[in-house]
């Protein structure tokens, strides 16, 4: 009877500990706090519990018990005491610790010749530019006969940097950033993607194509070399993780099976700087991608395709509800099974929002309105139920770009720039500004718990507090 007892308890245990949902992106995936007393009002002299200096990140903090994992340039997790700031441990994942086979090693070697040869061609195909540009500025060639000629050294160029990306792999092992094919913008580096954890494990992945687990103690379980990021700007989508697979998207959607970083599936779509959400359809578990595509989790099927589209911000996955912002609102309600074809409802027309350009925040749903805004700033207020844009107004943030995501704590919504100010503002169909606050500049978004508000800056990360 007491073996029996003990079993019991060790299955309940054991089942108790797998039922951690993830943490990571935005938290829970949707930036509210509702349950927080949040400060309104802070500076960098003011209401500061502490604050320690780290290399720049846009990784968003991510709470576990008393723990809080961060990011660091160029691919280091850190782990630090939310009490005091204490960094605990760190950990980096470095590129060169990627292992070759003899035979790759042989054929990166080979190709590593190839691409020098090519490189040069392409130099003197761009000194041949540049002299054409000379001689076209001083009237010693016409501008049919240079255009017919620039028309021509770039159909070679064209041609070079093909037989370049025929250099698999050359391009796969040679790191995004340092000459590669991987794409890498020093705004994200390579620490931008958020980690997330499952109360176990912290899982990472990193701007160069990396991706890794770590147990808490900071003991890596397995380091992975996806494949080289793709999208424009380097790499800004975090991991998303749902039981035992990992889905990140560097080029390809890959889903990894978080046991040993193997790959499970594999679904060709282009690449973004958004996050998929996970929500489940009946009872099967799906991705919604920023292209509004849906996948089932477990083996990649594709179940909807081009519902909407997020661009670099993440789908907004609420209440039954799915809504995709970007210059344009759209929303439909969640089918309640996963059957192909599944029926997803528009729920409305959405309006055209103003302001254009890029929406790097990810939106707000509270109380039946969407809180959304682009880099520029401008704010729209859509109500989730009719599709009604409710107000719009451009935030005086006395500059920067808008890249945080919108948060919502406690009963007050929280609206960012990356020149460090935070704007707190009453949610509602009326615009209402409660307090102005300013801090180092940061790309990353605020997270709340309890009376405490932790913002990553580029120079470190602040504890927050009244």
């Amino acid at each position: 009877m007491t073996r029996l007892l003990l079993f019991v308890l060790a299955v309940s245990y054991s089942g108790s500990a797998m039922s951690q949902s993830p943490i990571g992106f935005r938290t829970d995936g949707t930036g509210r706090y509702p349950d927080a007393n949040p400060p309104l009002h802070w500076a960098t002299d003011k209401n500061v519990v502490w604050h320690i200096e780290l290399p720049k990140s846009n990784a968003i903090p991510v709470i576990l018990g008393e723990k809080l994992f961060t990011c660091a340039e160029p691919c280091v997790l850190l782990c630090i005491d939310k009490s005091n700031g204490k960094i605990l441990w760190e950990a980096e994942s470095r590129f060169d610790e990627i292992k070759l086979s003899e035979t790759e090693q042989a054929q990166f070697e080979v190709e590593r010749r190839q691409a020098e040869q090519l490189d040069k061609q392409l130099s003197v195909l761009n000194k041949q530019r540049s002299e054409l540009q000379k001689l076209l500025k001083d009237g010693k060639t016409t501008k049919e006969e240079a255009d017919e000629k620039f028309k021509e050294l770039r159909t070679q160029s064209d041609a070079i940097r093909e037989e370049k990306r025929k250099l698999t792999t050359w391009n796969r092992y040679l790191e995004a950033g340092k000459g590669g094919a991987g794409r890498y913008h020093p705004t994200g580096g390579y620490s931008s993607p958020t980690p997330v954890t499952d109360g176990k494990h912290v899982y990472v992945i990193f701007g160069n194509g990396l991706a890794a687990c770590y147990d808490l103690e900071g003991n890596r379980q397995w380091l992975k070399l996806v494949e080289q990021p793709t999208a424009a700007y380097g790499h800004g989508s975090s991991p998303l993780l749902v039981g035992d697979k990992l889905l990140v998207h560097f080029s390809d959607l890959v889903a990894l099976d978080t046991r040993d970083g193997r790959e499970a599936w594999r679904a060709k779509v282009s690449p973004g700087h958004g996050t998929a959400m996970h929500t489940r359809l009946g009872d099967v578990d799906v991705a919604i991608h920023p292209s509004g595509n849906v996948y089932r989790i477990s083996d990649g099927t594709l179940l909807a395709k081009g519902l909407g589209k997020t661009g670099p911000n993440s789908p907004l996955v609420q209440e039954g509800k799915v809504f995709f912002v970007a210059g344009r609102v759209s929303g439909y309600a969640l089918p309640t099974s996963s059957e192909i074809p599944a029926t997803w409802e528009p729920l409305w027309k959405g309006p055209n929002l103003k302001g254009g350009g890029y929406w790097f925040p990810s939106p707000i749903l509270h109380d039946g309105l969407i809180y959304a805004m682009n880099a520029r700033s401008i704010f729209s207020v859509v109500d989730a139920t009719t599709g009604e844009l409710v107000y719009e107004r451009r935030l005086d943030f006395g500059g920067g770009q808008s890249y945080p995501s919108i948060t919502l704590a406690g009963n007050f919504l929280f609206a960012s720039s990356d020149n460090g100010t935070t704007l707190v503002l009453e949610p509602g169909r009326e615009y209402k500004e409660l307090a102005r606050n300013s801090l180092e500049p940061f790309r990353s978004s605020l997270v709340f718990e309890g009376n405490r508000m932790y913002a990553r800056t580029t120079k470190g990360l602040w504890c927050i507090g009244q």
